[in-house]
């Protein structure tokens, strides 16, 4: 089980290393170093596990690494000549080697679930940053937050274990400290909320001004995102018309629930779901018309 849970793991990275825009980092050069070591990592650990492996697949990944390793050799000379952009496309020549013999030694359910438990936790991580932000303007104010703080350390202390578990191949036990991580985090947040409320005038209308503008947005990129969808389906642009009608899908997901969760009062659910529907935002000013 942990084998295949590490090799999931592996295989997730990678995607979202190979999906990853040369524009998103600070600049190529880091880009081409993160691909490059990303490639060392799996090769390290593939090789790690060899003798795990039956022998048909285990001569798959021999010759994965074999028609890979250069590719990567060529990216570190690219690298060091300062040609970043071609590096960065060696890099991701190689690890696409890579991706292919890890899609065929993984199991779809647990590609699911760890790939489900990695976006859970990342999703707990960034709510814990928004609880600390508002912990340090109580704390500007001069509200006493040692006990807040001290919640929060434990909530950080929940998501390492989980983190340690995943990367260990140990899904279940990764899910229970997830869960509990959550829990604390929503206890946390109602006390944190109250004093909020209290020091810092946050106000109901505010937040439902908030929710109303993204909602507006979020309807329009739909509106905008199915004029693309039928354009690209017109020009036989198959692959590209199901990435952009997979997106459209998502934002109406998540709209929906966004509105389930403000008429049930799940203030910070709601604000999850507007956390998502601004990266959903993001990808969609960047896909013309």
């Amino acid at each position: 089980m942990w084998k295949k849970s590490i090799l999931v793991l592996a295989s997730i990275s990678l995607i979202a290393l190979l999906t990853l825009p040369v524009y998103a980092q600070a600049g190529t050069e880091k880009l081409a170093r993160r691909l490059i070591q990303s490639y060392e990592n799996v090769k390290s650990f593939l090789q790690s596990i060899m003798g795990n492996l039956d022998d048909e697949t285990a001569s798959k990944v021999e010759d994965a690494i074999a028609r890979a390793d250069p590719l990567i050799e060529e990216a570190n000379t690219l690298l060091t000549s300062g040609d970043y952009e071609s590096a960065v496309e060696k890099a991701r020549e190689a690890l696409s080697v890579i991706r292919d013999v890890l899609r065929e030694i993984k199991d779809v359910d647990v590609i699911r679930e760890g790939g489900r438990l990695r976006i859970a936790i990342g999703r707990v991580s960034r709510a814990v940053a928004r609880v600390e932000r508002v912990i340090q303007a109580l704390e500007n104010r001069g509200v006493d937050t040692t006990n807040f703080t001290s919640q929060l350390e434990e909530v950080r202390s929940l998501l390492e274990e989980a983190k340690s578990l995943l990367k260990s191949g140990d899904l279940e036990e990764a899910h229970e400290k997830i869960e509990e991580a959550v829990n604390d985090l929503r206890s946390l947040y109602s006390d944190v909320r109250g004093a909020a409320k209290e020091h810092l005038n946050l106000t109901r209308e505010k937040a439902l001004n908030r929710v109303k503008r993204i909602e507006r947005a979020s309807e329009r990129c739909v509106v905008r995102l199915d004029m693309v969808y039928k354009k690209l389906v017109r020009e036989n642009r198959t692959e590209d018309a199901e990435k952009v009608l997979k997106l459209k899908n998502s934002i109406e997901r998540t709209l929906l629930s966004l509105k389930r969760h403000v008429e049930n009062g799940q203030r910070f659910l709601a604000l999850e779901d507007v956390r998502q529907l601004f990266r959903y935002l993001r990808i969609c000013r960047r896909i013309g018309t």
